[in-house]
């Protein structure tokens, strides 16, 4: 035990300090269950019997303190919109006043105050109290029981002006009405004044309103119209007749009676049925068919360092910094227009995190953050537990210490070592890799079920490729798919860095939608071009001298000079826990297993054709002067390149968040319409006059745009139809229209990611994405023989498009539908006079 022991741990002397930044091998990882760096209380069963961890006394000190902080976060976020400082202030007045005021005064002697007295007494060892301690305890439960109802009939108020979404409808010249809910918004619950608190980070989510399933006759009838432009005459009118049967024989209002009763117990009728049954009972690979990835780097110009390991250190240093503020919920909730709240519920499994797979069905497994202490480095096919926070004071190491522990890790690698590439069996079908799961790495396996908790419980994962991709084609290939060994796809995210110092993420899909990891990773981007000048060196190292200035805030993470013999410095270093080196036992039957597992992902990287441009002649900011939507705009050009790639139109699935209500995630606008059709084939009119094209453009831009609005506010089609076809199939009941209605392919399958959701000011110089953006990232086709677009609007001046198809689809090229694109765009911007 001792030796085990003394494996984890090192001392504050130099030597010992330069030793620790190269990884051991994980001995005591393997030896018992007790794992120091939770600095908790632990008992675990080893072949010497059992063993009993208690911590260091500081360690519980701090876990006190923690504790104290999560009860004050939970009790300022009960009580929000009021602050807790008033609330305080307001008990202790109101018990002081009741106090001082005679035996005959109303508060002490009124109706109100004889019941209390009555209940109270009926109480054990109150009634045993002094009288003046006795009133001073019921004043006191008296004022925060009228402040709890208070807090609650603002909550409640507050859900009623949420609740209203006219607001989106109308022009920017407001309602009367809306104006005037605007200002009990803002005034009431968002601007801190004396009254209202800061919102921590899931403040709104008692207040946000419930989703509810809209009328299926609405869902029907939008249903159809999205049709008519996609069938001929009479398979429109044999469609027709099928919603009509489905309505008339009262199976639509048997469905839908069950999912008002749904409605009725959940905050959300559709959410938790999308993520179980479209997710986590999915059986298909997550490799290319779910996961998605995002590029950092956009303009060459700003990139603040080429750098692999001082760059890697810098960012991990933010991403745990993001990590933290989630953790004390300092996060500001996410607002639009600064007035209307989202659900922040995605968020809570940002980090610490996986996808756990099942024979049957996955579960998403979120450990606490003081279960999670480490991030895995994967480097060379090897995996690195590194601990990034100090021994002795268990602080978060800045980003030198970091770049310490990542240098020992290229340090002591061994050409010799042979990759495992068992990162290959996350890339099988979900049965398949949950049967070798079970078998290899779980029964009776306690070597390879210790190492494979690290990695799954790690906080992230941080990928140190070799490759050094520049076009963002290449970038886009290597984080998405990598060489198929290296990217752990039940991982909530990894954190890319390559040779050449650019970086990005690679991202499994169930437990948030692609702008929540966006919103985090352009704060943790934001941080680093905020802080450039104090962090960098003019060569891409990291400056030496510097430490964190104050408390980290999500408006800024603040740095300033070293004082001279602080800790972290050269002269005063802090003892850093010894980086180790996981391994694992691998028979002969398992590498047989990861050798199919790495061909099939690699069939599966060949198979995929991927493309990524920039379109940099024009961006929003043109689109916006000729009166349309930009995303409509972006769409309808899609609808143009389509047409004349294929020839014909088909389905189209573009996603919108549902975030205004509780526990809210996507719904489908249905892109391709009656409308988007009309323009498309006036485009490709030689006859058709310029203001005939106009004309139809800003029709179907504005049909676009309201049915991306009805979607944000649950007036979609394809949830309410999707849970329809739930209860169907739970209650056994025949429901063929839904399930044709649904087994329709989408042939195009877009999404934007939205550039900015950081307030305006944190990038610097206040930019609003001309001079600091990322080309967003991307994701595979929904069908076989279709295309995946993603696409993102970067300031006024660009685009940057993703285009994903198979290679084995004889109709498809995604270099060819990128050109159409391209050309589209330009054809359309010559519609403006």
């Amino acid at each position: 035990s001792k030796a085990t022991v003394s494996v984890l741990y090192w001392s504050n002397n130099m030597a010992e300090a330069r030793a620790a930044c190269h990884p051991v091998p994980a001995i005591g990882l393997h030896s018992f269950r007790v794992d120091p760096a939770l600095h908790s209380t632990q008992l675990a069963v080893s072949s010497d019997g059992f063993v009993l961890y208690v911590p260091h006394p500081r360690f519980i000190w701090k876990g006190l303190k923690r504790a104290v902080h999560e009860v004050r976060t939970q009790v300022q976020t009960l009580l929000w919109p009021l602050r807790p400082r008033l609330v305080v202030g307001i008990i202790g007045g109101f018990a002081g006043y009741v106090s001082s005021q005679p035996t005959s005064h109303w508060l002490r002697s009124g109706r109100i105050a004889e019941t209390l007295w009555k209940i109270d007494t009926r109480l054990p060892f109150t009634q045993y109290l002094p009288t003046p301690l006795r009133v001073v305890y019921l004043s006191i439960n008296t004022a925060a029981g009228v402040i709890l109802v208070v807090v609650f009939l603002q909550k409640t108020f507050l859900r009623l002006l949420l609740s209203y979404h006219g607001w989106l409808f109308e022009s920017r010249s407001r309602s009367k009405f809306t104006t005037f809910w605007g200002a009990c918004l803002k005034y009431g619950y968002l601007n801190r004044g004396i009254v209202a608190g800061k919102p921590l980070l899931y403040a709104f989510q008692f207040a946000l309103p419930s989703l509810k399933p809209p009328a299926v006759k609405d869902s029907v009838g939008k249903f159809l119209q999205s049709m008519k432009p996609l069938l001929d005459e009479d398979k429109y009118d044999e469609l027709q007749d099928d919603a009509k049967e489905f309505i008339d024989s009262g199976v639509a209002a048997t469905l839908q009676s069950y999912l008002w009763r749904k409605s009725l117990i959940s905050r959300n009728y559709v959410t938790d049925w999308w993520v179980q049954f479209v997710y986590l009972r999915g059986r298909s690979s997550l490799f290319i068919n779910s996961n998605f990835y995002g590029i950092g780097d956009g303009a060459e110009e700003v990139i603040p360092s080429r750098k692999q390991l001082p760059r890697a250190a810098c960012l991990i240093y933010y991403w745990l910094i993001a990590r933290q503020l989630i953790d004390r919920e300092r996060l500001p909730p996410l607002c639009i227009q600064n007035l209307v709240p989202l659900c922040m519920n995605q968020y809570r499994s940002a980090f610490n995190s996986v996808r756990v797979p099942g024979r049957e069905t996955d579960r998403i497994k979120v450990w606490d953050m003081d279960e999670s202490r480490h991030i895995i480095v994967i480097y060379k096919g090897q995996y690195y537990s590194l601990v990034p926070f100090t021994q002795d004071t268990d602080t978060l190491l800045q980003p030198n210490e970091i770049l310490r522990l990542l240098r020992g890790i290229v340090e002591a690698h061994q050409e010799s070592d042979r990759p495992s590439n068992i990162a290959a069996l996350t890339t099988l079908d979900r049965t398949k890799w949950a049967a070798i799961r079970e078998e290899y790495l779980l029964d009776g396996r306690l070597h390879n079920r210790q190492t494979l908790d690290q990695v799954e419980r790690a906080m992230f994962i941080v990928n140190l490729d070799d490759k050094e991709p520049e076009s963002l084609t290449d970038q886009s290939r290597e984080l998405f798919m990598s060489d198929g060994t290296n990217r752990w796809s039940d991982k909530s995210f990894s954190f890319v860095v390559f040779k050449n110092g650019r970086i990005g993420i690679h991202t499994e899909h169930t437990w948030a939608d692609a702008p929540v990891i966006a919103h985090l990773f352009e704060w943790v981007l934001a941080m680093e071009q905020r802080n450039k000048d104090f962090v960098y060196t003019k060569d891409g190292n990291l400056q030496e001298n510097i430490e964190p200035k104050g408390r980290a805030k999500w408006g800024d993470v603040g740095w300033q000079s070293r004082r001279e013999g602080a800790l972290g410095s050269s002269a005063s270093p802090r003892s850093l826990r010894m980086t180790q080196k996981l391994s694992w036992r691998i028979p002969k039957s398992l590498e047989e297993e990861i050798e199919a597992a790495v061909g099939s992902a690699r069939k599966a990287m060949s198979d995929l054709d991927l493309v990524v441009t920039e379109h940099d002649a024009y961006g929003k900011g043109l689109v916006k002067k000729m009166g349309c939507s930009p995303d409509a705009w972006i769409q309808l050009a899609l609808q143009v390149a389509y047409y004349r790639d294929q020839g014909q139109f088909d389905l189209t699935y573009e996603s919108s968040m549902t975030r205004l209500f509780s526990e809210g995630r996507t719904e489908t606008i249905r892109s391709c319409s009656e409308e988007s059709c009309a323009f498309v084939k006036a485009l490709e009119d030689p006859e058709a006059t310029r203001d005939e094209k106009v004309r139809l453009l800003k029709a179907a831009s504005e049909a676009h745009s309201k049915q991306s609005k009805e979607c944000m506010v649950g007036k979609g089609v394809d949830r309410h139809l999707f849970a329809l076809y739930v209860v169907a199939v739970g209650k056994g009941i025949d429901a063929p229209f839904i399930t044709n209605a649904l087994s329709v392919p989408w042939k195009l399958s877009t999404s934007q990611v939205p550039q900015r959701q950081l307030p305006p000011g944190t990038w610097p110089h206040g930019d609003t994405g001309d001079t600091y953006y990322t080309p967003s990232g991307g994701f595979g086709p929904a069908a076989d023989n279709g295309y995946g677009v993603s696409y993102c609007l970067c300031g006024d001046k660009r685009f940057y498009f993703h285009v994903s198809s198979k290679r084995f689809a004889e109709n498809t090229d995604s270099d060819r539908l990128m050109k159409h694109i391209h050309k589209a765009l330009d054809d359309m911007a010559k519609l403006k006079q």
